[in-house]
């Protein structure tokens, strides 16, 4: 692969690997914010598109103007009624925006032509004046009609990479003015893509100032209703919710400034900007046979700390629908199990928690808390009316984070307490009644 960038490692590209044949041969639609092209690091951002095609991922690149033409506003001393898109575009504000953007346009094919890439401007957008917006003329803002897919399949097909400026045309040969996310979303739609990636000027986060790693559609669009949210975050937002509730499976909205962000994003679990999804991006599954090699793959480190008890493949073959599968976009990251057991005296049934298990990588992030209340919740299904839990290391987790309480080791059955006590780890024994 050339064009990798600097500071990447070998143990980097095996985890690139693990995902090129999920990535191979689909379309992402990346929509860059127009700030982005004054950046110092805007050469490694091409760099890592450039890495995108070398893995046979087909790339659809749009790109924004907004400060483009704030820029060129202030220069000519001529204010612009819209700078995004959004909202009413008067003539002197689409000359601008021409301007601004046919610049931008031959300075990214300059770029991305340096890259060995082959690229070229597509005029793939059939499109037709806003109209009238709550008795506002619009004027030269335009609204997509039709994006020409066959087009950018054969440009796709020749290697090309395709560049949708935010310009349309109507049928009278008018220029109108396009919002980039809104181009993004319809061109994903149209070409079934797997993924839109929104590169931009800054990054999405809570009212703590800690990134939203996740937000489901209905997420995204309350958290649109933000009151003096930033107006470019909005529109990602807006057309992220949008992609999603209409079938593209994954949209990414990721800040540019910061190095490696689009790799870094696509290729980890976890990632490092917000991924807005419709499906069940993190879902926890039953086990499968074929999951065994990886979990006792994950849980050697926690084996060989005593945290958890060796489990060999058969003993795990041998109970697999009591074994849970935590999974981030298809990748198991952790694991926990529900074995049912009848209480001594016949008074009703009980179970036991064991081999939860998260990760390092993916610690400290919640998943913990998630599968043991999917525990109880499979538990109490199953008809028990109490959950015990055997911990050597974690019991402070249990007693404190999920409110369990520490038992008397007679609180289990017979049988189960014969091996307990065989075994020496004098784990501490918590249980919760299942209400």
């Amino acid at each position: 692969m050339r064009n990798i960038p600097r500071s990447m490692r070998f143990e980097d590209l095996r985890g690139i690997l693990r995902y090129v044949p999920q990535f191979r041969d689909r379309i992402f639609v990346i929509a860059l914010d127009g700030a982005l092209m004054r950046q110092p690091n805007f050469a490694h951002l091409l760099q890592d598109i450039a890495v995108l095609q070398s893995l046979n991922i087909e790339v659809v690149l749009v790109f924004g103007a907004r400060a483009q033409i704030i820029d060129l506003s202030d220069k000519r001393g001529i204010p612009a009624t819209s700078v995004d898109g959004m909202g009413r575009t008067d003539a002197a504000t689409i000359e601008l925006a021409i301007e601004a953007i046919t610049r931008q346009s031959s300075e990214l094919m300059a770029q991305l032509s340096a890259l060995e890439l082959s690229v070229a401007v597509s005029n793939a957008l059939a499109v037709h004046p806003a109209g009238v917006i709550k008795g506002e003329d619009q004027e030269f803002t335009g609204r997509i009609e039709r994006v020409d897919s066959e087009a950018l399949k054969v440009m796709l097909k020749a290697d090309i990479m395709p560049i949708l400026p935010p310009l349309g045309y109507d049928g009278r040969g008018t220029t109108l003015r396009l919002n980039s996310d809104s181009v993004a979303v319809e061109v994903a739609l149209a070409l079934k893509a797997a993924k839109v990636i929104f590169v931009s000027e800054a990054g999405l986060s809570g009212p703590d100032g800690q990134r939203l790693a996740q937000l489901s559609v209905a997420e995204a669009r309350e958290l649109a209703k933000t009151p003096n949210l930033d107006v470019n975050l909005l529109s990602k937002l807006r057309y992220g919710s949008l992609a999603c509730s209409e079938g593209i499976p994954r949209v990414h909205v990721v800040d540019g400034t910061q190095e490696e962000v689009l790799l870094a994003e696509l290729f980890s679990n976890e990632g490092v900007g917000t991924m807005i999804h419709a499906d069940d991006y993190q879902q926890i599954r039953k086990a499968r046979p074929s999951d065994v090699p990886s979990l006792i793959s994950m849980m050697q480190q926690s084996v060989e700390d005593a945290a958890l008890v060796k489990r060999s493949r058969d003993q795990i073959i041998g109970r697999i629908n009591d074994f849970f599968v935590l999974e981030l976009d298809g990748n198991p990251v952790g694991s926990v199990a529900i074995h049912a057991f009848n209480t001594d005296d016949g008074t009703g049934k009980l179970a036991e928690l064991a081999c939860l298990y998260v990760q390092r990588s993916h610690k400290n992030k919640g998943h913990g808390q998630k599968l043991v209340a999917f525990a109880e919740e499979t538990a109490r299904n199953r008809g028990c009316e109490r959950l015990i839990a055997l911990s050597t290391q974690a019991f402070r987790f249990f007693e404190e984070k999920m409110g369990y309480t520490v038992a008397d080791p007679s609180i289990m059955p017979l049988a189960r307490r014969a091996e307990y006590e065989k075994s020496g780890r004098n784990s501490k024994v918590l249980y919760k009644t299942l209400k």
